[in-house]
């Protein structure tokens, strides 16, 4: 049992580790995929064993482990959080569900295939110590220069695929002249042929990187007097994390613009809330404070959209509790008082207020509001009542 020890214990790091990486890039999109490829390359570094099939029964344990325990982390973290900003139970029967046993053989098989690519990586060391750090030099630097493809969008800058991809420029938001041709970022003109041209530029770019790694670990090394740094690891190490870097990042700028609008919903009265447009993916209706308009709409349009999203068209901003919201108001149609009821049904309403004249003010968890007349007064606490169990407490007012 003690050869398992270290694997075990890389399992339930990777896992805590990696589902607090959830936050911020959703567990089933494919930016996620590194991390769990990472998560098996790292129960075969921490093995010290020098025949491959040794590796295997504990890289299947531990990815079996690590598989399971990593679906339970973000199912929790979701809905502890759900608990502390709505107040929802945790309804922990849902752990049973199928889909929960098919996402973590999910994320075994790809935390054990990572574990395959480690075996063969480690194999390669050992095969080819002295002449991998050029080959990383070389193939990490293509490697790098295909990774930075995930980071696009003229906004952001870059100079690959005509300004709509990548690295050198991909954290800046301000306008750029490109180094080799001259021209404005901002203001470009396609020219046939200049994805070979910017491939190339920044394949050499990555390969200058590389190579004064590998000169400044050297350096250092000549002035240590004990210890010294490992050159290949260090060199492979700047090469994943550049490439899960650029591979997350749209993802959490995606992440991270959301927080932003979140963040800029204060008010105190209806004048306060504006919408600022409706852009895919974030809203059909981007409600904010008006005083953070600008700086919310800048974000949101340096993010690449998809176009607009389909909406009712009555869409409205309103303050409510303090907070702007999209205010939808349904009081016209009966059909949206099924709509009200589905809401409560699925556990996505966050408070009920009912007033004399039966019109129901719901206000739903993602922030939106819906207005709708319930058939007979009270008719709305019997349908909570129906869902109490499942969703728990949901704060109830009446005039």
């Amino acid at each position: 049992m003690k050869k398992f020890k270290p694997v075990i214990l890389t399992s339930i790091i990777c896992a805590i580790i990696f589902s607090l990486v959830s936050f911020w890039v959703p567990p089933v999109d494919w930016p996620f995929l590194p991390y769990l490829i990472l998560a098996g390359f790292f129960m075969v570094l921490v093995q010290k064993e020098n025949v491959s099939y040794k590796f295997l029964d504990k890289l299947l344990l531990g990815s079996l482990l690590f598989g399971l325990l990593i679906t339970v982390f973000i199912f929790l973290r979701m809905y502890v959080v759900s608990r502390l900003v709505y107040d929802a139970p945790l309804p922990l029967q849902e752990l049973r569900d199928e889909e929960m046993f098919i996402l973590a053989g999910v994320y075994s098989f790809l935390g054990f295939l990572g574990g395959l690519i480690g075996i063969t990586l480690k194999g390669a060391y050992f095969l080819y110590k002295e002449k991998l750090d050029w080959i990383i030099i070389i193939a990490g630097s293509l490697f790098a220069t295909i990774s930075s493809l995930a980071v696009f969008k003229i906004e952001i800058g870059g100079t690959i695929m005509s300004a709509y991809h990548g690295f050198p420029y991909p954290y800046f938001t301000h306008q750029i002249k490109d180094v080799v041709d001259g021209f404005y970022i901002g203001k470009w003109i396609f020219l046939p042929g200049s994805l070979c041209h910017y491939i190339i530029f920044n394949y050499l770019l990555y390969l200058v990187i590389f190579v004064l790694f590998i000169y400044l670990i050297k350096f250092i090394n000549k002035n240590l007097k004990q210890k010294y740094l490992n050159t290949t690891f260090i060199l492979f190490g700047l090469l994943v994390f550049m490439a899960t870097l650029y591979v997350s990042f749209m993802s959490v700028k995606k992440s991270y613009i959301n927080h932003q609008i979140s963040k800029s919903k204060y008010c105190e009265k209806q004048s306060d809330c504006t919408i600022i447009g409706n852009i895919s993916p974030f809203s059909c209706a981007i409600v904010t404070n008006k005083n953070s308009a600008d700086r919310i709409l800048k974000l949101v349009k340096s993010y690449p959209s998809t176009g607009e999203l389909q909406c009712g068209g009555n869409e409205k901003a309103a303050c409510i509790q303090n907070k702007c919201r999209v205010s939808i108001d349904y009081t016209s149609k009966e059909t949206y008082w099924d709509m009200l009821k589905k809401a409560v049904e699925d556990c996505r309403v966050e408070s009920i207020m009912q007033a004399h004249n039966s019109e129901v003010t719901a206000i739903l968890k993602d922030g939106m509001v819906i207005n709708a007349v319930e058939p007979e007064i009270d008719d709305i606490f019997d349908i909570i009542d129906q869902y109490k169990d499942k969703c728990g407490e949901i704060k109830m007012m009446t005039e």
